[in-house]
């Protein structure tokens, strides 16, 4: 499987687009269920993986219905913690991209480690959010959500069947990814990039539009 993404954006070590699902959306309290990634090289091969982590604690009712993830789910998968040094192999040297991972996943991912004595500071690393670029170049509409859904059907003219699994989330972030750097240049650039991700407006915008648990029907979705 490989991907354009590495023939618009140069990729000086391998990029990362990863998604997270978790017991809740409180990081440093809810924990991480599930990590998927697509690991993209330079030449724009493409790793693909996705696990289940039990948590140590229930998952919340409210996430279940979202992401379709209950305890029995992952009653014998394996924690985090013995995880941890895989998964530290993969992310070091990496660059990391996703939807809504400034917000979300970099916080938990960071959260996780740290419980294991690891400090991932995604700060040093480049990051490449499918959410702040949707936000920048797409006009709030109050009547419209710019979710992942919103933004899959809008660049790659798909509906999302494969809402809050992992590895679909992962896929269609990619999909996505393809799209937006195909149709705007300035987006071919990283320092341009960083500009957005420290835009406090931009991610102020994706915050906002990232709902609560609490308020979710089982036919909604977060992001």
């Amino acid at each position: 499987m490989r991907t354009t993404i590495s023939q618009y954006l140069k990729l000086d070590r391998p990029l990362i687009i990863f998604d997270l699902e978790t017991t809740g959306l409180t990081s440093g309290e809810d924990r991480i269920i599930e990590i998927a990634y697509e690991k993209i090289s330079s030449n724009g091969e493409i790793t693909a993986y996705c696990k289940r982590i039990n948590p140590g604690k229930p998952i919340a009712e409210e996430a279940s219905r979202v992401n379709g993830i209950y305890d029995k789910d992952v009653m014998l998968a394996p924690s985090f913690a013995k995880l941890s040094y895989e998964l530290w192999s993969v992310f070091e040297g990496a660059d990391v991209g996703g939807f809504n991972i400034t917000g979300f996943d970099l916080p938990f991912l960071k959260g996780e480690f740290a419980l294991v004595g690891k400090n991932f500071d995604f700060t040093l690393r480049k990051v490449l959010d499918a959410k702040i670029l949707y936000h920048k170049m797409e006009a709030r509409d109050m009547f419209v959500p710019r979710n992942l859904g919103a933004a899959y059907k809008l660049y790659c003219g798909k509906d999302h069947i494969a809402a809050h699994t992992g590895a679909g989330d992962v896929r269609a972030t990619v999909e996505i990814l393809e799209k937006q750097l195909e149709k705007y240049p300035e987006f071919r650039n990283w320092e341009y990039i960083a500009e957005l991700h420290g835009n406090k407006k931009l991610l102020e915008s994706a915050k906002t539009e990232h709902v609560p648990l609490t308020k979710i029907k089982p036919e909604e979705t977060l992001f």
